[in-house]
């Protein structure tokens, strides 16, 4: 028999190991599409005293360009703070999902499929972009992220 206790571990691990696939699926997407080397993790870590669980995948584009998706999950008194950005090289903001405080973790669950869809899709869509740009006679580029 599970106690409660194992039952909400067991969530927490689940909930991560579901977003951990989804960005594996969009990652293993973008080397098949278009041959891009690209790492990712889904990690909990403390800055400072805050606990985060932080959810990156970075593609190289070229040897000086890269595009990356973070998306940070933060508990705080009111709720569970959720912040999300695509950047190229880590600085210039590409897409960005509006700050949110979601009231409490089942929530968080519930939603982050869909926002996590959401920014890989608008990342996506960014490096499609600048791939046909930089080859306008080549075949776009389709990335979508999977359910």
């Amino acid at each position: 028999m599970t106690s409660h206790d194992d039952q909400i571990t067991f969530d927490a691990l689940s909930f991560l190991a579901k977003i951990g696939g989804q960005l594996d699926a969009f990652r293993t997407q973008l080397k098949q599409a278009a041959n891009l080397q690209a790492t990712s993790f889904v990690e909990c870590r403390y800055y400072g005293s805050e606990v985060y669980v932080c959810v990156c995948l970075e593609a190289e584009v070229a040897a000086d360009k890269t595009l990356t998706w973070w998306l940070d999950i933060v508990p705080k008194p009111d709720g569970w703070l959720i912040e999300a950005s695509v950047l190229w090289n880590g600085r210039d903001l590409v897409a960005q999902i509006p700050a949110q405080i979601v009231r409490d973790f089942p929530m968080v669950q519930q939603e982050m499929p869909h926002l996590l869809q959401h920014l890989l899709d608008a990342g996506g869509a960014a490096l499609a972009q600048s791939r046909s740009k930089a080859k306008p006679e080549s075949d776009e580029l389709h990335t979508h992220a999977l359910d």
